[in-house]
């Protein structure tokens, strides 16, 4: 997220800097890590300072980072405020509440009520991640890319694979890989994107955490759309005015309609290369970190391109 946003601002003709709080840290040590953060801010001398997670960084460090500075911060993992005692998710919002703008890819009100500074901003996809040709040993009729943390999740993909065929990539199935086509492996950058180009359909499904979710939905969204994916995604009504049902992509409520949807689009190939075809232009043209530019630089809050 943070390299994508940084070559987005680059090709704005911004000059950017930088800083891996998380890597410094386990390369140099806690304590090192504040001081080297300070000192490239004052070599650096930046007008201004999009915050990342900043977990390594202390707070004292990040108030005298972006003290006197325009200053955003951009947060991708909007579920996790049902998380807010934990430690990681606590030191998330105490560096959000100094931020001036806390960006966030849903969740908005819950946010506000935590007191920090929230706006909605959809995550995005990197405009350099763009459909490849399709190799047939990477794709199958039904795709899923994303970490196996979630039983319900699990529960639910196993009831598709029981009617169609379907491929599991990504970290964390063992405890299903009897049940599931599991690769054993994660895919990333153009590995992504020809799995998303090479499958007839790639299935987004919510975890737990993102229950009562409105306009928020992952980052991979917008991701697979991008890289040639044609995206059937779980619908919310705050999601689906981002992006509509058979001309972008297109959206189920529940399992049955679910299935529904699987056999409709994999009978129909026309149709599905049409919907993928006309959701990658949509979101290049509209999706990209590229036109998130705007917001975070003004602080202003995402405006939806269909009204």
């Amino acid at each position: 997220m943070e390299r994508s946003t940084e070559r987005a601002l680059k090709r704005a003709g911004h000059t950017t800097r930088l800083f891996d709080d998380k890597r410094s840290k386990q390369l140099l040590g806690a304590g090192f890590v504040q001081r080297r953060a300070l000192s490239i801010a004052r070599s650096f001398k930046p007008d201004f300072v999009l915050l990342g997670k900043c977990q390594a960084l202390t707070l004292d460090t990040v108030g005298k980072i972006i003290a006197g500075k325009p200053n955003a911060m951009w947060y991708h993992d909007p579920p996790s405020f049902r998380n807010i005692k934990r430690p990681d998710i606590a030191h998330v919002a105490d560096v959000g509440r100094l931020s001036q703008t806390f960006f966030v890819s849903g969740f908005v009100d819950e946010w506000r009520k935590l007191g920090l500074p929230a706006k909605f901003l959809p995550s995005a996809a990197d405009k350099e991640l763009g459909p490849r040709k399709p190799e047939s040993n990477l794709g199958s009729d039904v795709t899923f890319i994303g970490t196996g943390y979630d039983r319900s999740r699990a529960a639910f993909l196993i009831k598709v694979a029981k009617r169609f065929e379907l491929k599991v990539w990504g970290p964390g199935w063992e405890e299903w890989r009897k049940e599931l086509r599991w690769t054993g492996r994660s895919v990333y950058g153009p590995a992504f994107a020809s799995v998303c180009s090479s499958s007839k359909i790639v299935l987004g499904v919510n975890p737990t955490i993102a229950r009562g979710a409105t306009n928020y939905t992952s980052d991979r969204t917008w991701m697979v759309i991008q890289a040639g994916g044609f995206y059937l995604g779980e619908g919310t009504d705050g999601i689906t005015s981002l992006l509509r049902e058979g001309d972008h992509c297109a959206w189920y409520k529940d399992l049955e309609q679910c299935l529904d949807r699987c056999a409709y689009y994999l009978g129909n190939p026309a149709a599905r290369e049409r919907v993928r075809r006309q959701g990658q232009h949509f979101v290049a043209e509209h999706h990209t970190f590229d036109q998130r530019i705007h917001n975070l630089l003004s602080g202003e809050e995402f405006h939806n391109p269909l009204g």
